[in-house]
């Protein structure tokens, strides 16, 4: 188990009712982030990455062992990394029972929790799941928190930084066995979805064939990559042969790191966990 932590003068959890807690749960770790909705000052940081386990059974023993974890906030936020999501228009929603959008998206979702999150602009929502036994250990353990989809922020992150670009815009939210993809054109969203890898090789004939598919240039487009991965991953080292500009996720803007936070490397892995406080 990897476990890393980083705090701003030992952080003490006794101040935490006037502070924001937001969680990210993986299938294989957990990462939580504690900060200050005045100036969205980061205070305190806690990476766990086991192999082994999945991340809600390590949140849950977090929960009674961390004394950070485990305090009373004045916001808890969680983003649960679902692999099953789909996009549907806000407006609609209404009329259609969400059991019925993720039915014939997901195939039968009994023993799941069929929940939405729906973005600050209001025209689409995502629809996800959760299985029940995850959904009922984050409410027993954390009775107030909002749960949202890994997608929730990353489409937030994504419209909000392709306005400044004219081509077309891809961000890659990479795991060791998955990646979460949006396409943006001209600032109208084409795809977001969810693909499964297992191989460098497979993962490149997959963002090959979706940009034939899309007609994506690979000298225009602006490739923007997050996740659980690095300079040296190599997927990264396939895609940069490929595409012309490739970039990682910047620090959400608005986002406050003190000294303690500047050694941290690839801070592209936490943009959900970063971006979510401020989209919400």
């Amino acid at each position: 188990m990897q476990r890393k932590e980083y705090s701003i003068r030992n952080f003490d959890a006794a101040n935490s009712y006037s502070k924001i807690l937001s969680i990210r749960i993986l299938p294989d770790g957990l990462c939580f982030v504690v900060s200050d909705p005045k100036d969205n000052k980061l205070l305190y940081m806690t990476k766990i990455i086991d192999s082994n386990r999945h991340g809600i059974d390590i949140f849950a023993d977090e929960c009674k062992s961390n004394n950070v974890l485990a305090a009373e906030y004045l916001k808890t936020h969680i983003v649960y990394e679902t692999q099953q999501f789909t996009l549907f228009p806000t407006p609609l929603l209404e009329d259609v029972e969400e059991k019925k959008i993720a039915d014939p998206n997901f195939g039968n979702v009994d023993g799941a929790t069929v929940l939405t999150d729906t973005l600050p602009t209001n025209e689409i929502s995502v629809v996800y799941t959760v299985p029940q036994r995850h959904e009922e250990t984050i409410r027993r353990n954390k009775p107030n928190a909002t749960i949202h989809s890994q997608m929730m922020p990353l489409l937030f992150n994504a419209m909000f930084n392709s306005k400044k670009w004219k081509g077309s815009y891809l961000h890659l939210n990479i795991r060791t066995s998955s990646v979460d993809v949006i396409y943006i054109e001209g600032g109208k969203l084409k795809l977001a979805n969810i693909f499964q890898y297992q191989t460098a090789d497979e993962f490149l004939f997959f963002v090959l064939g979706l940009m034939d598919n899309y007609h994506i240039d690979q000298y225009d487009v602006k490739c923007v990559v997050s996740g659980e991965v690095d300079e040296n991953s190599a997927v990264v080292d396939h895609l940069a042969k490929y595409i012309a500009k490739i970039e990682f996720s910047a620090t959400p803007k608005g986002i406050v790191e003190k000294s303690a936070f500047s050694s941290i490397k690839n801070k592209h892995q936490f943009l959900t966990i970063y971006q979510l406080p401020i989209c919400v």
